[in-house]
């Protein structure tokens, strides 16, 4: 894509989320989505956290 001409920068008009927001199955498939992504947030910083606690542990 060539962003040198005028249209890279002009909004679109044409609406790529067209998704009725009231739509109780969309708001469960984004519930779904949310608590996973959560989980693999949570689970990475467990991850994360775990080595510098087995390091302070070793020193005791």
């Amino acid at each position: 894509m060539d962003c040198r001409n005028d249209a890279c920068g002009q909004p679109q008009d044409k609406d790529i989320m067209d998704i009725p927001l009231d739509d109780p199955e969309a708001n469960k498939a984004a519930t779904t989505i949310q608590a996973g992504f959560r989980g693999h947030m949570t689970r990475k910083k467990m991850k994360d956290d775990n080595p510098r606690e087995e390091k302070q542990q070793v020193r005791k």
